[in-house]
């Protein structure tokens, strides 16, 4: 995306709507409350293309393009390609927005109120020097009650703009069900502090260096909050992803469940005979299911036909007709050219009930490699994204030589 100065928009406003507010392009500093001393900051942009308006959200290296936006007078709504929620908002005056964000995955009346101002603000202040928190650290979420373990990465960015004066800090954290992808910061005195926004979830985590340890809380939306450690440690290691969830009997995957037409689609069929298939486990308003659907289309798209791939998929929409509807959406809207199935409800228990010869469902997603034989000969628990670096390079290494094998072999 061509990042234009900010200072060329300040003077221009949205048009197309005579009867609605002027509302000036840029750069737009957001906060959301999560509760009375908790603000999670995050970076929008919004642009005016020939296609009409762009809303851009902006964490560390990724920008997420939101086309879905309307104008009605002093009001603006901006709908989510892949995940069930919108922004609703009020145009206070061209360059103030006030709304709230609706995510409906989470109940008609999950709502968190924001306010935006265009300009370019950091997300967080920057005070005195700086810790170096670089590198690799083992992490220790909700110590006192349930411990889960996780590695933190973090490193410097050189910044979308250059009106940030500070030192932008980018990460993330993996853990053995997935990442919690894109989070943008700072690091200020002896603190850490890194937020992200995706439609999906909302985090901020704030941290205080004290000797070795980094201490911190981690807020999610305004329905979850907990604690967390991390001390340096390069060797630290997650138990393998393709460890987790195994073969615990001999029965074969058989499947028969409404697809997109609400027609029973069953497998395995003539269309998946003698072929490599992947069966993945998800959910649409699972982020790192969307980042593990990019992967899968990449790969559909370089082994076309010699490759069947089957997201059956556990929704959080009460009915049938709710659950195709959304799933038919975001299909659409990324683009993907493979079979879609309508598993259940969203409920890890809903997905192990309908493959009983694993020993359990402990992730979405969950990734099946069944070979030509159909014999299952990988089960990937989780994903680790683009987010990870390193980690998500050694999976798409790992993943693709695997592929080409499979699809290589001749059938017994």
């Amino acid at each position: 995306m061509k990042i234009i100065p900010l200072l060329a928009f300040l003077l221009i406003s949205l048009s197309g709507f005579s009867k609605n507010k002027k509302i000036n392009q840029g750069y737009w500093h957001s906060e959301f409350k999560l509760n009375e001393s908790a603000v999670l900051p995050v970076t929008f942009m919004l642009e005016q293309n020939k296609t009409g308006i762009s809303l851009f959200i902006i964490n560390a290296d990724e920008s997420i393009e939101l086309k879905d936006v309307i104008r009605k007078k002093d009001s603006i709504f901006i709908t989510f390609p892949a995940f069930d929620s919108e922004l609703k908002g009020k145009i206070i005056r061209k360059n103030q927005i006030e709304g709230e964000w609706c995510n409906y995955a989470k109940g008609e009346d999950y709502k968190i109120p924001f306010k935006s101002i265009n300009a370019y603000i950091p997300r967080f202040p920057k005070l005195g020097s700086t810790i170096n928190i670089y590198g690799k650290w083992e992490v220790t979420f909700d110590y006192d009650t349930d411990p889960e373990k996780a590695i933190g990465v973090f490193d410097s960015i050189n910044y979308h703009c250059s009106y940030s004066k500070n030192d932008v800090v980018k990460g993330t954290f993996l853990t053995e069900t997935g990442d919690y992808r894109y989070l943008e910061g700072v690091v200020s005195n002896d603190s850490l502090y890194l937020s992200t926004f995706d439609g999906s979830h909302a985090f901020l985590f704030r941290s205080k260096l004290v000797g070795d340890t980094l201490w911190g809380d981690f807020l999610s939306g305004t329905h979850y909050q907990t604690k967390w450690y991390a001390v340096r440690n390069r060797d630290f290691q997650l138990t393998d992803p393709d460890s987790l969830t195994y073969l615990v009997n001999n029965e074969k995957i058989k499947l028969s469940l409404p697809d997109l037409n609400n027609e029973i689609y069953t497998y395995p069929n003539e269309a998946t005979k003698n072929k490599v298939t992947l069966i993945q486990i998800m959910g649409t308003w699972c982020p790192n299911c969307l980042d593990e659907n990019k992967y899968l289309a990449e790969q559909k798209k370089k082994f076309g036909d010699q490759l069947e791939i089957i997201s059956v998929t556990f929704e959080t929409q009460p009915t049938l007709a709710g659950k195709i509807a959304k799933v038919k959406k975001y299909k659409q809207n990324l683009d993907l050219d493979y079979t879609f199935l309508i598993g259940g409800n969203a409920c890890k228990s809903c997905a192990a009930e309908l493959f009983p010869m694993l020993n359990n469902i402990i992730s979405f997603p969950t990734l099946i490699f069944i070979d030509k034989s159909q014999r299952i000969r990988r089960i990937h628990t989780g994903f680790n994204g683009p987010s990870t670096g390193i980690y998500y390079d050694h999976f798409v290494e790992k993943t693709n030589r695997l592929l080409e094998t499979l699809i290589s072999e001749k059938i017994n």
